[in-house]
């Protein structure tokens, strides 16, 4: 019941802070910005759980926690092994934490895993 007010307090100052044109586009960001997770943001570890491509698994979990003061992602602990984060077409992508796998983080808790060309989905909390 208390995010009803907030919903329309985020509309209103969208359509306020911008042009006709941009005011769709202004209240989509305002409310992914109050309502969906951002991966990384909090200074938190995240986990991802994911299909694994190798048949012989079928579930396989994965720990990312942010390391070297933000500047890197690091595998299972803090002290794991540093991979890269960047933010291309609003996903955060994870590369080098685990070796042969890249990982998409969409800010709505899902996202996929890349190994080699296959694209597996996955949740991430």
């Amino acid at each position: 019941m208390t995010r009803l007010p907030i919903a329309f307090a985020l509309v209103a100052l969208a359509a306020c802070s911008t042009s006709a044109g941009d005011g769709p586009k202004a209240v989509g960001a305002a409310f992914t910005d109050a309502f969906r997770d951002t991966p990384f943001t909090d200074g938190m570890p995240i986990s991802a759980i994911t299909r694994d491509a190798n048949p012989l698994r079928t579930i396989q979990t994965y720990t990312f926690v942010p390391c070297q003061q933000g500047r890197a992602v690091c595998a299972e602990t803090a002290t794991g092994r540093a991979g890269t984060l960047t933010l291309e077409k609003n996903q955060y992508v994870v590369r080098g934490a685990y070796p042969g796998r890249t990982f998409y983080f969409d800010r709505n808790g899902d996202g996929f895993m890349q190994v080699g060309q296959v694209l597996t989905p996955l949740a991430w909390n």
